[in-house]
């Protein structure tokens, strides 16, 4: 399928459920991407660092 072609349904209809799965697909995707970014960031700003002053003790 071209990327400017409508996918149909038997009677000639744009196939709303196909578009509704995609759509619920590639939401998955983005939503799990940016769980694991916030995650990430989330974690590094309450990594511990360091002390110079604890590091000469």
């Amino acid at each position: 399928m071209a990327a400017h072609e409508l996918k149909l349904d038997p009677y000639g209809n744009i196939d709303v459920d196909y578009y509704m799965q995609l759509a619920k697909a590639q939401r998955r995707v983005y939503l799990s991407e940016l769980n694991a970014a916030v995650k990430a960031k989330v974690k590094s700003l309450f990594r511990a660092k360091a002390s110079p002053l604890v590091a000469g003790h």
